[in-house]
C-alpha cells in the first residue's frame, strides 16, 4: 500500500486564538484568589519577602544572598520592584511568581518551534503546561525556583534560533540567558550538563563543525561573562557555594540507584510525598499522559535518528536527555524528601513536549487513517487539533483546579506546614502591640522566625522560645507567652502557667486554636525540688533541677531552673553527665 503524506497548515489566526485560550486558562488558575488570604507564608517564603524588601526598600544590591542557607537573586530584583510598586507584601511576592510562570507558558510555543516541533505539538505542550498542577503550585508561591524554567526556556529558544539562522544576535541572547540561569536556583547548576550532553551532534557534524564550535564557544563566553560577578563571589566565599549542597548531600540510608529510580517514578507512578508541594504521592502525569510521554519519546528518538540536520538531532537529544539529567537535583538529595517537585523544577518546560509529541503522533495517525477510509475528508486535522487542545484545557484543567482549590489548598496539615499559625500570631501582635513594662515571649520551631519578621511590626519586641524547650519570664512585671499550634506549651510548663489568663486565637481548619496566649501579671513561684546555686561567668546561675521518670533506651526528662543575672558575655550550652548504677 503506498504511503500517504498529509500536510495541513494551521492558519496563523487560529494558532493565535488557541494560544490565547491557553494563556487565559493559565491566568485563571494562577490568579484566582491570589489577593485573598492563602496558607502561609512558610519560613522560606517569608524569608524571600524580607529579602525582596531589603533590595527594594532598604537599598541592598546582592550578587548572591548568603543568609537562609544561600539564595540566588534573579527572582528578588523583580520582586523588589513589585514591593516598591504595591508594597512589600505576600501578595506582591506571589504576584511576581505568577508573572514568571505566565511568561514560561508564553515562551513554550516559540520554544517548541525552535526545537523543530510541529505547530500542533508545540500547542499541546503549551496547553499541558498551562493546566499543570505541578507548575500551578509553584506559580502561586514566592519561591525563586519558579524563575529557573523561564530562563532555561529562553536560553534554548535563543540558542536554537541562533543555530538554525546563524544569527549572532540570537546567539548573544542565548549566552546572556544561559548566564542568568545561574542566578535562578540551585538546581540550575546542572543545566549546563544537559546542554553539554545534547550538543555533540553539532560539534561533530561533518562540514559544519568548525562553524558550530565557534558559535557555541561564543555562547559560552557570553554566559561566562554574565556569570562573572557570581563566580567572583563564590571565589571569595566558597562556603556559600557548598553550604546548601552539603545539607542535602547523600545519606547512607538509601543508595543513589534507588534514589534515582524513585525520582524517575515521579513522572507517572509516585510523586512528591510532601504536602507543601503536592497532593502526596500524586505523579506529574496520570497513566494516559504518562503513556503518551513514552510514545512521544519513542517517536522523537526515531525523528532524531532519521534527521539529516545536526541541529535537529541536538534538539531531539535535549528533549530526550532532559528527564534523565534534570531529575538529578532531587535524585542526589537523598538526605531530603524524595522525590521533590521543587528540586526537579529544572525539568520544566521541556518535559511537557514529550506527551505533547505523543499526542501529535497519535492524531496524525488517526487523520491518516480517516483519510484513507474517506479520501474526500482531508481537512479534518485542523479541527481535530483545536478540539484536542480544548479537551486538554477542560479535561486536565478542571481536575487541576479541583485538586488545587478544593483538595490541596484547604488542608489543615498544609495550613500548619506553611506556618499559617505564625502568620496569625503576627496579625495578633500587630493588633495587640507590646506595651511598656511588658515582656512578650513567642515559642516557635525556629528562632526569630521569618514569618513573624515579615508580617509583624512588633517583631523587634518579641523574645523567642525555640521549640518550646524553655519557659522564660521577667523577674518583675507582666509577661505574655504565646504558643502557636506548631509549637504548643509542653506538659512540664503548664504548672507554671496555671494562674495565667489564657486567651485562645481564632480556630484553624481543624477547629483548634491557631495559638494560645498566656498573660502573667507577675512571675510564678519557683521551687526546684533539688537546689544547686551554681554560677556561670557571673551571667547565669543554675538554681536547681528536677529529673523526670524514664526507662532504659528512652529519653529522660530533665528540667533545669536558671536565673539570668546579667546579659551573658558568651553562649552557654548546658552539658549534663548522668552516672547510673
Amino acid at each position: 500500500m503506498p504511503h500517504l503524506l498529509i500536510i495541513i497548515m494551521l492558519p496563523a489566526q487560529r494558532i493565535t486564538l488557541l494560544l490565547l485560550l491557553c494563556l487565559l486558562a493559565a491566568v485563571g488558575l494562577r490568579a484566582a484568589g491570589l489577593a485573598e488570604p492563602l496558607p502561609g507564608p512558610h519560613y522560606d517564603e517569608a524569608a524571600n519577602g524580607i529579602l525582596a524588601g531589603d533590595i527594594g526598600l532598604r537599598g541592598e544590591r546582592p550578587i548572591f544572598i548568603s543568609s537562609y542557607t544561600g539564595k540566588e537573586v534573579l527572582l528578588f530584583y523583580p520582586a523588589a520592584v513589585m514591593a516598591r510598586l504595591v508594597g512589600n507584601t505576600l501578595f506582591s511576592l506571589r504576584l511576581t511568581a505568577v508573572f514568571f510562570s505566565l511568561l514560561t507558558v508564553a515562551v513554550a510555543y516559540p520554544l517548541g518551534r525552535a526545537l523543530g516541533l510541529d505547530r500542533r505539538a508545540a500547542l499541546f505542550a503549551v496547553a499541558l503546561l498551562a493546566v499543570s498542577f505541578w507548575h500551578l503550585i509553584f506559580s502561586r508561591l514566592g519561591f525563586r525556583a519558579i524563575s529557573q524554567p523561564l530562563l532555561q526556556g529562553l536560553t534554548i529558544l535563543a540558542l536554537f534560533y541562533g543555530l538554525r539562522r546563524d544569527s549572532w544576535p540570537w546567539l548573544t541572547a542565548a549566552g546572556l540567558f544561559l548566564g542568568l540561569t545561574g542566578y535562578t536556583y540551585l538546581a540550575a547548576r546542572l543545566f549546563p550538563l544537559l546542554l553539554a550532553a545534547s550538543l555533540p551532534p553539532l560539534l561533530l557534524a561533518r562540514g559544519e563543525w568548525r562553524r558550530r564550535w565557534g558559535q557555541l564557544t561564543f555562547v559560552g563566553f557570553v554566559a561566562l561573562l554574565t556569570l562573572t560577578p557570581l563566580l567572583h563571589y563564590f571565589w571569595q566565599n566558597p562556603d556559600a557555594f557548598w553550604v546548601r549542597i552539603g545539607q542535602v548531600s547523600p545519606a547512607a540510608t538509601i543508595s543513589l540507584g534507588e534514589a534515582y529510580g524513585r525520582s524517575l517514578a515521579m513522572f507517572f507512578l509516585a510523586g512528591d510525598p510532601y504536602w507543601r508541594f503536592n497532593l502526596p504521592g500524586q505523579p506529574i502525569f496520570n497513566w494516559f499522559w504518562g503513556g503518551l510521554l513514552l510514545v512521544g519519546a519513542f517517536f522523537l528518538a526515531q525523528k532524531g535518528w532519521r534527521a539529516e540536520r545536526p541541529v535537529t538531532q541536538a534538539a531531539v537529544a535535549l528533549l530526550l536527555l532532559n528527564p534523565l539529567i534534570m531529575i538529578l537535583p532531587t535524585a542526589l538529595a537523598t538526605g531530603e524528601i524524595l522525590p521533590s517537585g521543587l528540586r526537579a523544577i529544572g525539568l520544566l518546560p521541556f518535559l511537557y513536549y514529550l506527551p505533547a509529541y505523543g499526542l501529535f503522533v497519535l492524531l496524525e495517525r488517526l487523520a491518516a487513517y480517516r483519510t484513507t477510509q474517506r479520501p474526500k475528508q482531508t481537512g479534518g486535522l485542523n479541527q481535530l487539533t483545536a478540539a484536542s487542545l480544548l479537551i486538554i484545557l477542560v479535561m486536565v484543567g478542571l481536575p487541576t483546579g479541583w485538586n488545587y482549590f478544593h483538595l490541596w489548598l484547604p488542608r489543615a496539615d498544609l495550613f500548619y506546614e506553611t506556618d499559617s499559625d505564625l502568620a496569625a500570631v503576627a496579625q495578633y501582635l500587630n493588633e495587640n502591640p507590646v506595651v511598656e513594662g511588658e515582656r512578650v515571649y513567642l515559642a516557635a520551631l525556629h528562632y526569630r522566625h521569618p514569618t513573624v519578621a515579615f508580617l509583624s511590626e512588633e517583631y523587634d519586641g518579641v523574645n523567642w522560645l525555640p521549640h518550646s524547650e524553655a519557659l522564660v519570664w521577667p523577674e518583675t512585671g507582666a509577661a505574655r507567652i504565646i504558643y502557636p499550634h506548631s509549637s504548643p506549651a509542653p506538659d512540664w510548663a503548664r504548672p507554671f502557667l496555671a494562674n495565667a489568663l489564657q486567651e485562645n486565637g481564632p480556630p484553624g481548619p481543624d477547629d483548634e486554636p491557631q495559638y494560645v496566649v498566656y498573660r502573667l501579671n507577675e512571675p510564678p513561684a519557683v521551687e526546684p525540688p533539688h537546689l544547686v546555686n551554681a554560677n556561670f561567668g557571673q551571667s547565669v546561675t543554675l538554681i536547681g533541677y528536677e529529673p523526670g521518670g524514664g526507662a532504659s533506651g528512652d529519653t529522660l526528662p530533665l528540667t533545669l531552673y536558671w536565673r539570668v543575672d546579667r546579659p551573658p558575655t558568651a553562649d552557654f550550652t548546658p552539658f549534663i553527665h548522668l552516672n547510673d548504677d
